[in-house]
């Protein structure tokens, strides 16, 4: 009989002993949690987007008929804008200074203050200004510590009294 008892105690401990294990093999793989959004974005890809050309006024990327204000830039690892001032219409001996917006949903906008210039020693700033002359330059996006959905980009004119404006551009490119 004591063999008995001691055979069932031992059936019932390596029972319990193995519905232990199996609960805390399954809840090891338990999530709690869940991704908000999918991003279906091909790795490699690279895009670039033009938001105004050869403008003479204070500017502000809008949507137009063949494409929106904005790129966007969610899952992107890099980012670089280029900005143009000068142009062939006219001699430029005035400026302009671009600045950047990001979003987080495509409709609310917020001033984006890390402009890495080509000079990337440099101080990341919140505006680029190019000044009485006629060339393009890249400037980066600091996106090390932020995630944002879309960015657009913002000219101001800066000519004096006898200053000739030139024409202000604004494109950038994203890879992923």
């Amino acid at each position: 009989m004591t063999h008995k008892k001691e055979l069932i105690i031992s059936g019932v401990f390596l029972l319990l002993l193995a519905c232990g294990v199996s609960f805390f093999a399954l809840s090891q793989n338990m999530a709690y949690g869940a991704a908000t959004r999918t991003v279906g974005i091909t790795p490699n890809r690279y895009i670039n987007h033009t938001f105004f050309t050869a403008t003479t006024t204070n500017a502000t990327s809008t949507n137009t008929t063949t494409e929106t204000g904005y790129l966007v830039i969610e899952g992107a690892k890099k980012v670089t804008m280029y900005f143009t001032h000068g142009g062939t219409a006219t001699t430029s001996t005035a400026g302009a200074r671009f600045s950047v917006q990001t979003s987080e949903d495509g409709t609310t906008w917020t001033n984006f203050n890390k402009l890495i210039g080509p000079d990337v020693s440099s101080t990341a700033t919140s505006t680029y200004t190019i000044q009485g002359a006629t060339s393009t330059v890249p400037v980066a996006l600091d996106l090390s510590d932020d995630t944002f959905f879309g960015v657009r980009c913002i000219s101001a004119e800066l000519a004096g009294a006898a200053a000739t404006d030139g024409e202000h551009t604004c494109t950038a490119s994203a890879s992923y």
